[in-house]
């Protein structure tokens, strides 16, 4: 039973950072009604807001940066849900209920509501490092074998985790690392596609567990990189690779699962950072080139990628450490992005990428800056800059250097990350003047970390350029939080900049829920009617039925129509539900006479469809008496 708040009655929108509350933890990240908003559509942010007021909540245990709890839901079913925090934020949620209609649900948003307003009801719990760094090894030996029991797939996991073991010597700069390469060859020949076989029969969903299960073994060759041991890591590498280049999987699978193409091009940059950190003389390189050459030109990884996998590794091992001009760029002897200029070609970036990975692994950070500047690698040698605490260096340098607002976040996150928060915000500011890439993310995290500092003028700013990137009835609200006394000025800028700007897809919908928010129903109907999406006409139809009746219902019957001529009879629930939104327009119009007649006349017209036809019947008494609840 849900039972209500009674001793809370809500006041203004609550922008206590999160750190300021009495959850003791002071590497927590702000979090403000705002950011919450951001993350869940209008409507799942009300929901959840109702059901954090019905304190429906409970059993909210925070472990470190996690946060777990339940949450009941409308038919007394339990849902539990996970939070996790990072540094900037949100990192990531999961709950158990089916929601999928974008952003996060609304029993995430309660639970999210009530951290920020009831923190003193959040239970504080070890996390479960400190748990079992406390505890015995004869009892985490016990409920380790207790969970595992009758359960093989864990035991799987375990025995491939274990194979990968770490030893290094207290005090010892690197490690060694053993690897039963049997077992990685099993690992990967059972990634494989199993075609034709049980459960096995969905091409796509195959796909997404050859990737999940090639990523064991490659965890193995990244451990042995960390650990400085390439050539262990080329081994493991080289076994997971003749798997796949021996068996012809590639025509077994879809071209348009992610996963794989990105384990695929991660098996390659691997391959480069372990020639690069092993220690080969000429003669093992040369080999290696040849080797890594002909599983490239395989029709397996051709086939599928429809591009080199492997091709810079081959160029890595053959060049080394010991190019001439590699060593001068490393040396401080070639300018500003010069080192590029002779090196065209889609997989530079991933080579000088891994380059400077091993240059910090061995903390050799003056090579580091000469070759990041050098290879015009901006992000990575501003924020190298932050690190070495040369903090006016790289503000100076990312504001002349960096011309993107993804960079620029990145670099301000730095900054911030490293205690220096009025840099953050200058570079971050400089950010919003660009178009680009993440400017809408730019916007939103500057907004909210400007705002937890009191920097209310810089956070108004960013709420204004947050709203325009990406308009939302939660934007606009933050906007209006931040506003006070200049909010009626500002709604009026942010409504024209709406009236004027094309929006297309989801855009378009969260900017017709705006208009509707605001009262503005024929703005909002401009957009659904120029726009002719499905995705937006439906929420603008549901938004303005009690004000623009006529419309709703001629816009519904042109959707049912050309549904019903064309006998696309998959469809016919969804002409149907268009013509009983129509008929609860008609019941607000006083018009129901006139629907029904003219429902009947499409059943007379389509009597033939006999799918068609009792759908039709049982719409027509949905409307036969007043009291009948229209929901649908």
């Amino acid at each position: 039973m849900i039972s209500p708040v009674t001793d809370r009655q809500r006041a203004e929108p609550n922008t206590v950072p999160l750190e300021a509350a009495t959850m003791n933890d002071a590497e927590w990240p702000p979090l403000t009604e705002a950011s919450i908003r951001e993350l869940a559509r209008s409507k799942s942010y009300q929901r959840g807001q109702s059901y954090y007021e019905q304190g429906a909540v409970s059993d909210v245990v925070r472990r470190g940066h996690t946060v777990n709890a339940e949450v009941e839901g409308s038919r007394s079913q339990h849902y539990t849900i996970t939070i996790e925090f990072d540094d900037d934020g949100v990192a990531r949620t999961d709950c158990s209920c089916p929601y999928d209609h974008g952003g996060i649900c609304k029993h995430r948003v309660a639970v999210l509501l009530t951290c920020l307003d009831e923190p003193e009801s959040v239970r504080t719990r070890p996390p479960l490092s400190e748990l079992i760094a406390d505890a015995e090894r004869e009892t985490i030996e016990e409920l380790l074998l207790e969970r595992a029991e009758n359960r093989p797939e864990l035991v799987d996991w375990i025995e491939t985790r274990l194979q990968t073991r770490t030893v290094a010597a207290e005090g010892a700069t690197e490690s060694s690392v053993s690897v039963d390469l049997e077992s990685v060859r099993r690992r990967a020949e059972h990634a494989l596609p199993k075609a034709g076989q049980p459960g096995h029969n969905d091409a796509s969903a195959e796909a997404q567990r050859m990737a999940g299960e090639l990523d064991e073994p490659l965890k193995q060759a990244r451990l042995a990189i960390k650990a400085g041991d390439g050539e262990t890591a080329l081994d493991v590498l080289a076994a997971i690779t003749e798997v796949l280049v021996t068996n012809r999987w590639s025509g077994l699978l879809p071209h348009d699962v992610p996963a794989l193409f990105e384990t695929l091009d991660e098996l390659g940059v691997l391959f480069i950072e372990a020639v690069l950190t092993a220690e080969l003389d000429p003669s093992e390189r040369s080999e290696w080139e040849q080797r890594l050459r002909e599983w490239d030109d395989d029709t397996t990884f051709k086939h599928f990628m429809g591009r080199s996998v492997l091709g810079a590794a081959a160029d890595a091992v053959l060049e080394g450490w010991d190019d001439d001009r590699l060593q001068r760029a490393m040396d401080g002897e070639i300018g500003h992005g010069e080192f590029r200029q002779d090196r065209p070609g889609w997989n530079t970036t991933d080579v000088v990428d891994v380059r400077l990975r091993i240059l910090d692994r061995q903390d050799r950070i003056d090579e580091y800056l000469n070759l990041s500047l050098a290879a015009g690698a901006d992000t990575a040698h501003a924020e190298k800059l932050v690190e070495t605490g040369r903090i006016e260096e790289a503000v100076e340098y990312g504001i002349e250097h960096l011309s993107n607002p993804e960079s620029l976040l990145s670099l301000a996150k730095t900054l911030r990350e490293h205690g220096h928060a009025d840099s953050a915000f200058t570079v971050a500011e400089h950010g919003l003047t660009f178009e680009g890439y993440r400017r809408d993310t730019l916007a939103q995290w500057l907004r909210d970390r400007a705002a937890s500092d009191g920097e209310d003028e810089l956070a108004l700013e960013a709420a204004i350029t947050a709203f325009e990137e990406s308009p939302s009835v939660s934007s606009f609200e933050t906007v209006k939080e931040l506003a006070h006394e200049d909010w009626e000025a500002i709604r009026a800028g942010l409504l024209d900049s709406l009236r004027t700007e094309q929006s297309h897809g989801r855009m378009a919908a969260r900017a017709a829920e705006v208009f509707m928010h605001e009262h503005q129903y024929d703005d909002a109907i401009d957009i659904a009617d120029r726009t002719g999406r499905t995705s937006v006409i439906e929420p603008v139809v549901e938004g303005v039925i009690e004000e623009r009746p006529e419309w709703v219902s001629n816009t519904c019957k042109s959707q049912a129509e050309p549904i019903i001529e064309q006998g696309k009879h998959d469809s016919y629930d969804t002409a149907v539900r268009w013509l009983r939104r129509a008929g609860e327009a008609a019941r607000v119009a006083n018009e129901l006479d006139e629907w029904r007649e003219y429902v009947e006349t499409i059943r007379e017209e389509h009597y033939q469809k006999y799918k068609l036809r009792p759908m039709l019947d049982d719409l027509l008494a949905e409307f036969s008496d007043e009291g009948v609840n229209m929901d649908g």
